[in-house]
């Protein structure tokens, strides 16, 4: 059965509503998908800023959710990950970071992005040292992607980060996406999102992670390396396939940058792949 990867159709970020509202129309023009993947809500991340409610948007198919940044009452755990408004455990402090500006133009909000044809070639444009895991070979298929306010944080997303077992990979060009066959152990490749934290002002008011609508945590553990993760895994409201693997979601910080790996595998395959990342 071909699968196609529409991960990442919009990317929560930081930026002005006007620009907010370009890129979703943008991105909804070009969405197609099945019924089941409309009752699907994507992962939502916004970034807290002083004295202003920064509103952020994400989709996996047609559902659009917005949201602002959310205050407690008295005080905020930072950096924190949320289902459904269940604060998860804490992880690992992220910390500041330092990396090369992309070599683009900012747009008019100041924003950069930019693609790369390889994960090694973004890493070595960053001047950064990220992890990296011995399964993702730089490959055709792998779609990096950096989006940045050079002064504040920076977001890297990495599409078809570990292929596995899946074949048959096709570019749909009008979403450019790939579609692919899945495998035995690997029912959708894995993808990774990096999140760093560029500036003062942002590292003091952290930056917070939602996971809405089909979502539960599983649990958290310590990988070998030593860092503390939360496993979250989305569910579906009608009996599976047999042979249904449903998605799991890795999130971790390791030398103060967040990582999350993405992918249709089980929780033993999940984990193995968060205590080889190095």
């Amino acid at each position: 059965m071909k699968r196609t990867n529409i991960e990442n159709a919009i990317d929560p970020n930081h930026m002005e509503i006007s620009e907010m509202k370009h890129t979703i129309d943008q991105e909804l023009k070009d969405i197609r998908m099945s019924d089941a993947l409309k009752d699907k809500i994507r992962s939502r991340t916004s970034f807290r800023k002083p004295n202003r409610i920064w509103k952020t948007a994400a989709a996996l198919a047609a559902v659009l959710v917005l949201g602002g940044a959310t205050v407690s009452a008295g005080y905020h755990l930072l950096n924190q990950i949320q289902v459904n408004d269940e604060v998860l455990p804490k992880l690992d402090s992220m910390e500041l970071v330092r990396i090369n500006a992309p070599e683009a133009a900012a747009n008019e909000f100041g924003t950069i992005e930019k693609d790369y044809g390889s994960y090694s070639e973004l890493r070595n444009e960053l001047g950064i040292t990220l992890l990296d895991h011995a399964l993702s070979l730089d490959h055709p298929y792998m779609q990096c992607h950096i989006r940045t306010d050079p002064k504040s944080y920076a977001m890297i997303t990495v599409n078809n980060f570990i292929l596995g077992d899946t074949d048959n990979y096709q570019l749909l060009k009008d979403m450019d996406r790939y579609s692919y066959d899945h495998g035995e152990v690997y029912y959708s490749p894995v993808s990774l999102k990096i999140d760093l934290i560029l500036g003062e002002e942002q590292l003091a008011h952290g930056w917070d992670t939602d996971y809405l609508g089909m979502y539960h945590f599983v649990e958290q553990y310590e990988s070998a390396q030593g860092y503390l993760v939360n496993l979250v895994e989305d569910t579906i409201g009608e009996e599976p396939p047999a042979d249904y693997v449903s998605k799991k979601i890795a999130v971790f910080v390791a030398d103060g940058i967040r990582y999350t790996l993405t992918g249709q595998v089980s929780l033993d395959t999940m984990k193995e792949l968060v205590d080889t990342m190095k």
